[in-house]
């Protein structure tokens, strides 16, 4: 499975830390990629676009959905999170998780998974 997940804060460094934050996730080493878009006028270097996360087990879609649930819950501010696969797509603000108990955390982690989880229908 290949996932692509964008911050829409309209600073770089929100993505580059969620970057830095999913790599701390030991099911996610290595799987997440920074990708790149040209520099904006008047700016050297180039711009975050959007992470690509590669997942190929239920484990790592777990990981990826908790530590992202739980990167949001540290924001301050507008920042929202898109998480892409295909023609499945789940968007998540900061604002809607700061103040939620564990239990409902838990449930929107569940409900990413869930939406994600693709079904093998091989059988």
């Amino acid at each position: 499975m290949h996932v692509v997940v964008s911050a829409e804060t309209g600073q770089d460094d929100q993505l580059r830390d969620l970057y830095a934050w999913l790599q701390e996730e030991t099911d996610l080493r290595g799987r997440v990629v920074m990708e790149e878009r040209p520099p904006d006028p008047g700016t050297l270097g180039p711009g975050t676009g959007a992470l690509q996360v590669l997942l190929e087990s239920g484990g790592a879609l777990a990981s990826m959905s908790a530590a992202v649930v739980s990167w949001l819950r540290t924001r301050t501010g507008e920042v929202s999170v898109k998480i892409v696969d295909g023609d499945k797509e789940m968007e998540a603000t900061a604002g809607g998780l700061r103040d939620l108990d564990h239990a409902r955390v838990d449930e929107i982690t569940e409900q990413v998974v869930q939406t994600f989880q693709r079904v093998d229908s091989r059988g």
